[in-house]
């Protein structure tokens, strides 16, 4: 049996491989040559034998990629005979990358481009083709490294290693610019197998299986790039004494603080009696929350629309969020009283589309970027979703979903996704820069210390925040109800 110690290293070495590692590190194929005179059936035939799905096209001193897609294409759409030159077939432009690149680095490149190859230079020699497999295998091997951290942990404390490498590997990945949304799910990954290994420790064996540990909020959405506050609940299955397991829901928080996740400021969280109970009593407060109408009712089922299972038994969060769906069914007052959130905090952006920044105090020079922006949007997307009975969680799945509706359009869709990246990505970054200050992620933001490019994008970032909420407005007939 390996010691826990010799895979803490191991591991470790991984993780900072993952930072390091160059495009020639990676297990590189020499790519199917082929000349641009040959036929259809000869780059098929090449193709076949080799079992590869590309092959390298080369027109004297160019080069260039061809798919067995392109093939088929060239045959059946684009009437090529079999043995028509393959030179003749519609191909993209070709996107290289060095070999000396960071790995990372080069999954940006295809983001940028939007291809799922690149053809790999080494000494101004194109060396191998470089399939997006291969990276996102790479990403896999290595986040995988910190999730058997978390795994064989034997004690609370073994998971410092996995708490602390998530934390630089997301570092690793806003620096290149791989999108938030990418790295919001791999970090949700770490966090839940953190969450999940913290439950099979502490909470007594016996019990495991009546309860479910929910995690909600920006956790629950898979959106919590760097660990900012715990939204968690416990539902306990109905006959079980709720109280008898509180000790260890305190044993989990402490736990969780100690690895870096903070306190939430408020206290949803299992060491709060109020958010461990029965299922027959979970489903009765979602039911007092949705015939409330005051804004931390409101708030607290926004939270818990967002919950999804980490460990214990799953359906019963199942039979809770029914309620959701079987009281809501036709309530216009309730969706509009929901929805009436996304004018809970000031968008701060004003005419021409300047940003308004606090000008006194501790704050000034900031804008707290999370109640101007990230909230506005998830929430406005979060309402459209509820309304629409979506039982997906993510934001940007829920913007795909409603789109698919017919509620927004797919342009104005992009533009909502694109702004909640961009401002997702701007607040994680200036959280890891307090972090790694030695300080805590913090949801404000100094524009004067973006740059000129980002500012504007920030300014029109929110200014869409401002047409959402008018879209919102407008769906819900929040002005007409006095919203």
């Amino acid at each position: 049996m390996n010691q826990p110690g010799g895979d803490l290293r191991e591991s470790g070495i991984e993780t900072q491989t993952l930072m390091i590692a160059r495009v020639r590190d990676l297990a590189l194929r020499e790519p199917i040559r082929i000349q641009a005179d040959a036929t259809l059936r000869e780059a098929a035939s090449a193709m076949h034998e080799q079992r590869a799905v590309c092959a390298l096209i080369e027109d004297g001193t160019e080069s260039c990629i061809i798919t067995d897609s392109n093939l088929r294409d060239a045959l059946a759409l684009d009437g090529i005979p079999p043995d028509g030159a393959v030179a003749r077939v519609t191909r993209r432009p070709p996107v290289t990358i060095d070999a000396g690149a960071i790995v990372l680095d080069a999954l940006i490149q295809m983001q940028r481009h939007g291809v799922d190859r690149l053809l790999v230079t080494d000494q101004g020699r194109i060396s191998a083709i470089l399939e997006q497999a291969d990276v996102l295998g790479h990403l896999a091997i290595h986040s995988n490294a910190i999730l058997r951290i978390a795994a064989q942990a034997h004690q609370s404390t073994d998971l410092a290693p996995a708490a602390d490498a998530m934390v630089r590997m997301v570092g690793a990945l806003l620096r290149n610019g791989v999108k938030p949304d990418r790295i919001g799910r791999l970090a949700s990954d770490v966090n839940r197998a953190i969450f999940r290994r913290l439950f099979e420790l502490l909470m007594p064996k016996e019990l495991q299986q009546d309860v479910c540990f929910v995690v909600m909020g920006s956790e629950g959405r898979r959106e919590q790039i760097l660990p900012t506050d715990q939204d968690n609940a416990l539902i306990v299955r109905d006959g079980l004494d709720a109280d008898s397991v509180m000790p260890a829901c305190c044993a989990i928080t402490s736990a969780l603080i100690d690895l870096g996740y903070p306190r939430c400021p408020g206290d949803i969280m299992i060491s709060n009696p109020a958010w461990v109970l029965t299922q027959t009593q979970f489903r009765a407060q979602v039911s007092q929350w949705i015939a409330s109408s005051g804004n931390d009712e409101v708030m607290n089922l926004a939270i818990f629309f967002d919950a999804e299972a980490v460990a214990g038994d799953e359906h019963l969060l199942d039979g809770v969020k029914a309620v959701l769906f079987e009281t809501t069914v036709s309530s216009d007052a309730f969706y509009a009283q929901f929805a009436s959130a996304i004018n809970a905090f000031r968008v701060p952006v004003g005419v021409f589309s300047r940003l308004q920044i606090e000008r006194s105090g501790d704050q000034a020079g900031t804008l707290d970027i999370k109640k101007g922006g990230v909230f506005p949007i998830v929430h406005g997307i979060r309402a459209l979703a509820l309304q629409k009975k979506l039982t997906v969680t993510p934001t940007l799945d829920r913007i795909e979903a409603l789109v698919g509706m017919r509620v927004i359009d797919q342009r104005f869709a992009r533009e909502v996704a694109a702004a909640f990246s961009f401002l997702c990505t701007v607040r994680a970054e200036s959280g890891l820069a307090s972090i790694e200050s030695g300080g805590s992620a913090t949801n404000r933001i100094r524009p004067d210390e973006l740059t000129q490019i980002d500012q504007r994008a920030l300014a029109e970032s929110l200014r869409v925040v401002v047409k959402l909420r008018r879209l919102v407005g407008q769906n819900f007939r929040l002005d007409l109800l006095g919203f």
